[in-house]
């Protein structure tokens, strides 16, 4: 077994980036859409890091009436800007 670790789990960064990749998944839900309801995404939401090197997003976004919306979008490739 190699000695090398895997530097995977939660990535550090910044909640604003975050939140610009949920307003494009949120707009394309069906489900929100069809609710018709303002839906607040939480600071739960998180980029992991995977052992195959991709990433996966999970977002979690609350509603009225306790109503909870999750999304995990996985094999994620991102782009060093």
């Amino acid at each position: 077994m190699s000695m090398r670790r895997h530097h995977t789990g939660r990535v550090k960064i910044d909640f604003a980036k975050i939140e610009t990749l949920a307003a494009s998944e949120l707009a394309a839900s069906a489900l929100a859409a069809a609710k018709g309801c303002d839906w607040t995404l939480t600071k739960h939401s998180a980029l992991y890091r995977c052992r195959n090197g991709l990433y996966t997003l999970c977002l979690i976004w609350h509603g009225p009436n306790r109503e909870t919306l999750t999304t995990t979008m996985r094999n994620l490739r991102l782009e060093v800007a």
